[in-house]
């Protein structure tokens, strides 16, 4: 389905508050779809067989899928909309190389190094899968800059922990700022030579079609209703069809729930986030916001990500206030005023609004800096590979390869996800309830009166 305007999306043809709150208003509102709709999958309508059948084709889910695919295992993946259409098309675009904290891995039984070992191996995993399959995702590795007021301790500290592990990284100052974003607002900051970009929805696209091309197979429109052992298999059914096998990956996160293994959607911390994007702007208000074209985010509480696609758009994400998710003019509103101030040459320029979306996140706990995916075993051969909170754009692709190759070679202990039986999480509304009802309206309160 082709994207729409902003402006598609009012009068009549508005989608509901309910679903702005829910994240799940159309994908093709989304600003990362293209005008020529992407290939569209037929829905299931017969029964049929399979190694591994994967549920849910959004970032992780593909990945698996491509990498099963790769070994010649015999794949079905099955997507309740079409590839992409979850969280994997709605997200900010970056791609974040590094972790915001290492401290969870210690619950690890190597204390983390495995994981973070195939971390920083596949980083470049992005750029790479592009580069093997000729996936067009308008991806980019540009640098991502953290971009601080003042020198932080905390920044440094994180650039020396990274830079032990191989990293390419600058710590810079004013002058380099300037130079590279435009602005004389920042004077301090890191360059992650290996941030970048992409567009998520395209990414997530071009693996499913690899995944085609290398033997999966592929249905859209093919919500599933129930997963059932047959024997030693799993039969997954659909409303018009069905597929058994021996084994289930479940790569729904939490976009999308489902009724047969509920346990797993009671793991996670719900949390809506919105995104936007600009019409496109002409080259020279682009000479003068963000010339180097990197991905930048602002310290400490990077309300406003910026990303500049190949449509010369901006395009950022932030948190809506509790029951204001499809109040698109203010966040709009609150993203001008922060332009205005960090870039002159936007004061007088006709910038205007040309997507606004929501989605929704699933993260495994309710402090932002522990939130890592989880490898769940709901059954003996079915297991749930989902809660990534923010940072699927990396790592969605990445334990995707890892679980897959674990699967292959029959050895599901070689991820690097350790294997956790879902538990269902306490107070599942505090996360959201702490960040959109406090930490965010403080931190938009300390960026309008400039105390950041």
């Amino acid at each position: 389905m082709a994207w729409k305007k902003y402006a598609d999306t009012q009068g009549a043809h508005a989608p509901s508050k309910a679903l702005y709150e829910a994240g799940v208003v159309p994908i093709n509102y989304s600003a990362w779809p293209l005008e020529q709709p992407a290939t569209q999958y037929a829905a299931l309508s017969a029964d049929i067989d399979a190694d591994v059948v994967v549920i849910g084709a959004g970032l992780a889910g593909s990945s698996v899928a491509l990498h099963l695919a790769e070994r010649g295992i015999k794949t079905v993946l099955l997507e309740a909309d079409q590839p992409g259409a979850g969280a994997s098309g709605r997200n900010a675009g970056h791609i974040q190389p590094y972790l915001s904290s290492l401290e969870p891995l210690s619950a690890h039984k190597d204390g983390g190094r495995k994981f973070v070992d195939y971390f920083t191996s596949h980083r470049n995993i992005i750029v790479d899968l592009c580069a093997k399959h000729g996936i067009e995702a308008d991806v980019h590795q540009r640098g991502m800059i953290d971009a601080a007021k003042k020198p932080s301790a905390d920044l440094e500290k994180k650039a020396k922990l990274w830079q032990s592990h191989g990293y390419n990284i600058d710590i810079i100052g004013a002058d380099t700022l300037k130079n590279m974003l435009g602005t004389e607002v920042y004077h301090y900051g890191l360059l992650w030579r290996e941030g970048g970009q992409v567009n998520p929805y395209l990414f997530t696209n071009g693996m499913v079609s690899a995944a085609v091309k290398l033997g999966a197979q592929v249905y859209a429109d093919s919500r599933v209703v129930a997963c059932e052992a047959a024997g030693s298999n799993w039969r997954v059914r659909t409303a018009t069809g069905s597929v058994t096998a021996a084994q289930v990956v479940i790569c729904t996160s939490g976009h999308t729930g489902n009724d047969f293994f509920p346990e797993l959607q009671h793991t996670q911390y719900p949390l809506v986030a919105c995104g936007l994007a600009t019409r496109p702007l002409s080259a020279e208000l682009l000479a003068a916001i963000n010339p180097s074209r990197s991905v930048f985010t602002q310290y400490p509480a990077g309300l406003y990500p910026i990303v500049i696609d190949e449509r010369n758009r901006l395009v950022s994400a932030t948190i809506p206030g509790m029951g204001s998710a499809q109040q698109a003019d203010k966040y709009f509103a609150y993203f001008l005023r922060y332009l205005h101030r960090t870039f002159p040459a936007t004061r007088n320029a006709n910038i205007t609004m040309e997507s606004y979306w929501t989605g929704m996140t699933a993260n495994s706990s309710h402090h932002y800096d522990k939130c890592y995916p989880k490898l769940y075993q709901v059954a003996k051969g079915v297991h749930g590979l989902m809660n990534f909170g923010s940072w699927g754009n990396l790592q969605g692709p990445m334990m995707g390869m890892s679980l897959a190759h674990a699967i292959a070679d029959g050895r599901l202990d070689d991820c690097v996800l350790p294997i956790e039986k879902p538990v269902a999480v306490r107070f599942p509304g505090l996360f959201e309830t702490k960040i959109r009802r406090t930490l965010i309206p403080i931190a938009r309160l300390a960026d309008r009166f400039d105390l950041t």
